[in-house]
């Protein structure tokens, strides 16, 4: 059953279309989490965005049924980096800026999409990511057997081929957490805010749940262009923040983050045995 999983699952990665590229930036498209520029109506703000509405392997889904087997571990070497915080009207970030070069090679629709540059990286599947940023939503946009958490973590990488993983973890109300009250303390209230500080610095790493059993499947990014191609580990644990730090981030943000679960579709989902 195993190997049959993995065939299938090879066969997918070769099926799924790879992440369009732009090579000019064109005119950004607004778009957001509410009215008639809300998920609903994503695919059909521009054909850029088709994808939104008529893609077969969309993010995020419900995680209620997946495939157990063994998967190799994530091995995770992220380093410390300045704080570095983005206000973007859709999330707060957590980057360091890219050369403009490099900038041109990813879609920037509403959602700044830079480099976190102290070398942190992911191997998975084999494969070496580097993670360019991480941001957070509320409420989480995965859900487990229809179960929304809290919040929910995206750390997002690219291979040099420019091809995607994002690594997400759910985030629960528990006990205060000490790395996500520094980045509430430095996180800037104003959209289009840069809060630039040498002075702290982050370790995602802080940021991961002590064990690492992990959701796997590919799809999609989940805001406009809704790109396909991403390879996604959901981390079964989640990691506890306090309900007070919950509120404040929702205060900040001034509005849910959130995109609706997709159809599956013929998408298998593996679920790591530990």
């Amino acid at each position: 059953m195993q190997r049959l999983i993995r065939n299938v699952l090879v066969l997918s990665t070769i099926m799924l279309p790879a992440i369009t590229v732009f090579a000019a930036e064109s005119e950004p498209i607004p778009w957001g989490y509410e009215g008639d520029r809300g998920p609903f109506h994503w695919g059909r703000l521009g054909p850029e965005f088709s994808l939104c509405d008529k893609g077969m392997s969309q993010s995020p889904i419900d995680l209620l049924r997946s495939h157990k087997i063994r998967l190799d571990d994530i091995q995770f070497s992220y380093k410390d980096a300045p704080f570095h915080v983005i206000n973007n009207g859709h999330t707060l970030e957590e980057l360091e800026p890219l050369s403009e070069k490099v900038k041109s090679r990813y879609p920037r629709h509403g959602q700044t999409v830079l480099h976190f540059d102290k070398d942190s990286t992911i191997v998975f599947d084999g494969d070496l990511y580097l993670l360019e940023q991480f941001h957070f939503h509320f409420p989480s946009e995965h859900t487990v057997d229809q179960r929304h958490y809290p919040m929910e973590l995206h750390l997002v990488h690219h291979n040099e081929r420019h091809e995607a993983a994002v690594v997400a973890v759910f985030m629960e109300e528990g006990k205060h957490n000490p790395f996500f009250e520094t980045f509430l303390e430095h996180a800037p209230a104003n959209v289009g805010e840069v809060i630039d500080d040498h002075e702290h610095f982050v370790n995602p790493s802080d940021l991961l749940p002590k064990r690492r059993s992990y959701y796997r499947y590919f799809g999609s990014y989940t805001t406009p262009p809704c790109h396909e191609g991403v390879i996604w580990a959901v981390m079964h644990d989640p990691i506890q923040v306090s309900a007070e730090q919950i509120q404040r981030f929702r205060s900040l943000l001034g509005h849910d983050n959130v995109r609706p679960t997709q159809p599956l579709h013929k998408r298998f989902v593996l679920e790591s045995k530990f």
